[in-house]
């Protein structure tokens, strides 16, 4: 059988990606839910030079603690 899925940004900030699974039978689009978490909030990588020097610092204390706890 063969199956085909395609993940695409969603054009809502609101809603999560947007997945299409098809096979040669059928096909399925649907949104995932967008989390709604602190830690969301907070970017996966940026350059320091990009955001405020004092938010900055802030997310840098935080991976500091994260990465502190796994050790």
């Amino acid at each position: 059988m063969k199956k085909f899925i395609q993940v695409f940004e969603p054009n809502n900030l609101k809603d999560g990606a947007e997945v299409t699974y098809s096979t040669p039978n059928s096909r399925k689009s649907f949104h995932l839910i967008r989390p709604i978490r602190e830690e969301t909030k907070s970017p996966v990588a940026v350059e320091s030079f990009a955001l405020d020097p004092d938010y900055y610092a802030q997310l840098m204390k935080e991976v500091e603690a994260l990465h502190s706890k796994k050790t």
